[in-house]
């Protein structure tokens, strides 16, 4: 268990060391991706943009520019943003692509503290329509392995685009994840484990974003021009191991081989160079001569046992060194010569060697360069002259000692030390004549610590659980562990006790809940109607290491789930798509509606006459029957936006029995399909090419209806939707439901009165627009009618309400309102979170009607506390945070 958290994400200014490395130069930046060693900004358009319609007038174009701030060249943006959204709009370009992102190396930022930029602004930005126009800088971070697992995190930065100086200026971006993306990096996507990690960047974005009051006509934009140029990392991060600013002053014990004589020996000459440095006030100057006197060769090295390292040296991935070569070596084969970085360690008694071979060019002058060296054990390798040498991507022991363990062990270094060693005139290395010498002149600077890994395999403990039941709800309540930060909760459920959370008829109920969170609500859902359900508990905890500790349960605990509609097995006995909506009548709805609190509002719907709907919902052996009878004001549907802009609906459905919660859309025997009903077709839509599964006809119909809205009605092949679903893949999916299934399932109803998509509503109350690309954020209900499964999910809103506190978090007192529909005893009472009743708040007969009450915690201790309403049949319970 990690009793203490290491804060990569702080940024720790070290005194007013600033080391610095040049992450892109923009000198020649933008160009062909194709054999690029490293991100390139395209110079063919990967552009994202909110508008793909025909006719695209939308721009971002890159080019490379003479006029620079430092170096050759800049990239310049000539741009163009169209507010195609009520909200405005925007345009992305990348330097990384998808498809060869495996092969880019990674981009270690976790030195520094910031990174940092410069601009200048060659057409101020002109807009259509008053407005604000920002850019948002982009880091795109994977794990292990590359692609498949981007997370994207983004900075509002302080560029200004209407600056009309016409000089360079410099923006500074802190690196330190915080939620307020104006303050550091916020995460946008999470595809991959959704862990900011500085030193796993293979990229970087640029969004640049209009936000005006928008809309498809008469459409707002504004234009421009700026030059970016010399993206820096600066800063030191951890404290430096070395900053050289003194080094050449008793910190060194150096061998120059003087037991070789007079004339077998080098040289070693240092001194503090105060003119010439990357950080801090000085860089160490090294003039040597390196004699090949031996048949072995010859070397110089300077070694450095003072070195104290921290404790936290062992959650280091890399160090970092600075060299900048600056007299080319002189002798006929200065190619003999290599550079030798040692790590000197010691665990069993036994003193260890462990070398990295850093790749200096020691043939020709050369700037300040940053060197990346992996704290890992490698091996030597044989080249193709069949010379014996040093890895360059980790640390090898040295062959001519193998001693110790023969473990690089990260925790027991002693020393390092700095060699330059020439080859050997005799077989097998015969690199060059015996005597001769090189003599050249190098600097020195920081050496810093780099990356975070973890040297933690202790598993937390149990965690403290407690379930308050609620209106049919039960909230799964717990303490964090102690002594752990960073670390998250799953909760499962089960029928019976829980003795292993793997085990079979344990359901997981949420994963990956924050430090901090302490409950979740556990919404009980049964098929058609209300039944008792005896449930047990259990809450694990994963620290930030990734251990997992054991369970701590609860258990049985009783409460009513509710009875909600299913899809149908018994589809109309006389199926016409002619928008004759009798057939139907057999079926129950899904009713969609703001008023009766059974549709999750997203954006602007006023009400049910601006946006409701009932949806029914069959299948049988042979085809999925769907028929949606929407009430809509405005019916507008143009075929000249994004079909999500117009007035139609999705279903977003599996016809599978769903076990597990999951985020990607699955396929084969448990796929998921959201699928789109347009005005000439049905298509599937995000992760397929299907965009014709049904055309209107026989078994499609979809039109406008008097005196508002539009009806659809749909008979789908199951062998059509299996079949027709293309994940670039040879293989199709395989439906086979049966009565009893619990399918994931939603509904989502896009609404347009004119100016773009103005509002949505959804029919899982988590949805938020995020199930597109999130099928976790779908509800879900059974196959069939006579269905006695039970099970949980977010229910739908009663008549009764019971909202959140406000403020919340607070200190010492808050307002708690709630409504009641109908007369009767109402009872108020708060818990603290080990569900012991604390105070009661309100006891009392009340008429109908909305009240509000004051709860004042001032001789409380601070914690999370839990308030419960009764009243009749109605119960609900929120969370609420006393600070002090």
């Amino acid at each position: 268990m990690k009793k203490l958290f290491v804060f990569l994400f702080v940024i720790v200014l070290v005194g007013l060391s600033q080391a610095q490395w040049v992450a892109d130069s923009y000198d020649n930046g933008v160009g062909p991706v194709a054999g690029a060693v490293g991100p390139k900004w395209a110079e063919t358009a990967v552009l994202n943009t909110n508008f793909y319609a025909n006719g695209l007038t939308a721009q971002m174009d890159l080019f490379n520019d003479t006029t620079h701030y430092e170096g050759v060249g800049s990239m310049k943006i000539d741009y163009r943003i169209e507010a195609r959204d009520g909200w405005g709009g925007y345009c992305v370009r990348t330097n990384y692509h998808d498809f060869n992102v495996d092969s880019l190396p990674y981009i270690d930022l976790s030195t520094g503290t910031y990174l940092k930029f410069r601009y200048k602004v060659l057409t101020p930005a002109d807009t259509s329509q008053e407005g604000s126009v920002f850019m948002e800088f982009k880091i795109a971070e994977y794990g292990e392995g590359g692609g498949g697992g981007r997370d994207v995190w983004y900075h509002h930065n302080s560029l200004d685009f209407f600056d009309a100086s016409g000089t360079w200026k410099e923006v500074m971006m802190p690196l330190q994840f915080n939620t307020d993306n104006s303050l550091g990096f916020s995460n946008q996507f999470a595809n991959g484990d959704g862990e900011l990690q500085w030193d796993k960047v293979k990229g970087f974005e640029l969004a640049l974003v209009y936000i005006t009051s928008g809309g498809t006509v008469n459409t707002p934009f504004v234009t421009g021009s700026i030059l970016i140029d010399k993206l820096e990392l600066v800063g030191n991060r951890y404290n430096p191991f070395q900053t050289f600013d003194n080094a050449a002053t008793n910190v060194f014990t150096f061998d120059d081989m003087s037991w070789a004589g007079t004339t077998g020996k080098g040289s070693v000459v240092l001194s503090n160079n105060t003119t010439d440095f990357v950080e801090g006030s000085a860089s160490m100057q090294l003039d040597y001569t390196v004699n090949a006197s031996q048949d072995w060769g010859g070397y110089i090295n300077l070694t450095d046992t003072t070195w104290v390292f921290p404790d936290s040296f062992t959650n280091r991935t890399a160090l970092v060194l600075y060299v900048k070569n600056v007299n080319p070596l002189t002798g006929t084969t200065p190619e003999r010569v290599t550079f030798r970085f040692f790590l000197m360690e010691n665990n069993t008694g036994a003193n260890e060697d462990w070398v990295i071979e850093v790749p200096v060019n020691f043939e020709q002058a050369g700037e300040w360069t940053r060197y990346y060296l992996p704290l890992k054990q490698d091996t030597v390798w044989i080249d193709s002259a069949g010379h014996t040498r040093f890895p360059k991507t980790g640390f090898a022991q040295t062959w001519w000692s193998i001693t110790g363990d023969n473990l690089f062990n990260q925790s027991s270094i002693t020393g390092y030390k700095i060699e330059f060693s020439a080859g050997g005139s005799a077989p097998p290395d015969s690199y060059g004549p015996k005597g001769e010498t090189f003599t050249g002149r190098i600097l020195f600077d920081v050496l810093q610590q780099s990356g975070f890994k973890f040297d933690d395999n202790t598993a937390p403990d149990p965690p403290v659980v407690s379930v308050i039941p609620s209106s049919y709800s039960n909230l799964v309540t717990w303490l964090d562990v102690p002594g752990e930060t960073g670390e998250s909760y799953s909760v499962y459920y089960s029928l019976s006790p829980i003795t292993d959370v793997a085990a079979a008829g344990v359901s997981l109920l949420a994963s990956s809940i924050v430090h901090g969170t302490q409950v979740f609500e556990h919404v009980l859902r049964s098929a058609n109607i209300d039944r008792p359900r005896t449930y047990y508990y259990a809450v694990t905890c994963k620290d930030f290491a990734g251990n997992i500790g054991s369970a701590g349960t609860f258990g049985p605990i009783t409460n009513n789930a509710r009875g909600v509609t299913t899809v149908s097995i018994n589809p109309p006995a006389a199926f016409v798509a002619d928008g004759n909506l009798g057939e139907w009548s057999g079926i129950t709805p899904f009713v969609m509606s703001s008023a009766l609190g059974t549709a999750n509002v997203v954006l602007n719907v006023s009400g049910d006459a601006d946006c409701s709907a009932e949806a029914r919902i069959a299948v049988d052996a042979n085809f999925l029957y769907v028929m949606l009878d929407v009430t809509d004001d405005i019916f507008n549907h143009p075929l000249d936006i994004n079909p999500w802009e117009r007035d139609e609906p999705d279903l977003y459905i599996g016809l599978y029995n769903l076990t597990q919660t999951h985020v990607a859309y699955g396929s084969g025997a448990t796929a998921d399909y959201q699928i789109r009903f347009d005005s000439d077709r049905i298509r599937v839509d995000a992760v397929t090419d299907c965009d014709s599964l049904v055309m209107i006809g026989p078994n499609y119909y979809f039109a406008q209806k008097f005196p508002s809205g539009y009806a659809i009605e749909a008979k789908i092949p199951l062998v059509d939707l299996a079949t027709k679903r293309n994940f670039g893949q040879t293989s199709t999916d395989v439906i086979d439901w049966k009565v009893g299934d619990r399918i994931p399932f939603d509904i989502g109803i896009n609404d347009n009165d004119g100016s773009g998509r103005e509002g949505m509503i959804f029919y899982s109350p988590s949805n938020g627009d995020q199930g597109y690309q999130n099928v976790s954020r779908w509800t879900f209900t059974w196959i069939g009618d006579e269905v006695t499964g039970i099970d949980d999910n977010s229910g739908l809103v009663n008549t009764f309400d019971l909202k959140q506190n406000y403020p919340n978090p607070f200190n010492p007192s808050t307002k708690i309102q709630y409504s009641i529909a109908e007369p009767g005893l109402v009872s108020i009472k708060v818990f603290d979170i080990l569900g012991r009743q604390i105070a009661e708040l309100v006891n009392q007969q009340q008429s109908a009607g909305t009240y509000t009450v004051d709860f004042n915690a001032q001789n409380l201790s601070a914690g999370v506390y839990m308030y419960k309403i009764d009243s009749g049949s109605f119960q609900a319970s929120k969370k609420m945070i006393l600070l002090k």
